[in-house]
């Protein structure tokens, strides 16, 4: 579901004695991080076990409507561990151009959403999915919570925060 507005953009602190400046010209915008979020080729997606030990997986993915779509297998880690915590992270893997979402995934079933990701996977990686009828693959959405952003080399400068939600 696309946002009425941007997310709300907050500057963390840093200690005086960094001198790292405070501009917010340099803070990177929320247009930038979702173009970043929607050129990225691979993903990264944190999930937690019952037990409480991280899990993390590589995988393509769709940024739309200012969630991220991938497709996995239901009896897959990270779909079990998200069928009893939805909570996730996911982030790009440029260590110097970081964009790290924080959010809440659930099961996408809605056709005509499923049909224009089809498209758009088939346009990203030369790949046409089928989650028809029972698939082995079920395609989930990530909407976030939260989004942190910087680029190097003066990451303190242009690092920021995105909040999403009332």
């Amino acid at each position: 579901m696309k946002l009425a507005k941007a997310p709300k953009r907050i500057r963390p602190s840093f200690p005086k004695e960094w001198n790292v400046s405070s501009r917010p010209d340099m803070w990177l915008t929320w247009s930038r991080t979702e173009r970043k979020l929607k050129r990225e080729l691979v993903y990264w997606v944190t999930s937690v076990r019952a037990d409480g030990r991280p899990h993390a997986a590589p995988l393509w993915g769709i940024w739309l409507d200012d969630s991220l779509f991938f497709e996995t297998d239901p009896d897959s880690v990270k779909a079990q561990n998200i069928k009893r915590d939805p909570s996730v992270i996911v982030h790009t893997q440029d260590g110097y151009d970081t964009v790290i979402v924080e959010g809440l995934a659930s099961i996408e079933d809605r056709p005509q959403v499923l049909k224009k990701l089809n498209k758009m996977y088939e346009a990203k990686y030369d790949y046409k999915p089928d989650w028809s009828g029972d698939s082995s693959q079920k395609v989930y959405r990530v909407d976030p919570t939260r989004v942190h952003a910087w680029k190097n080399p003066h990451m303190h400068a242009n690092m920021v925060k995105f909040v999403f939600g009332p």
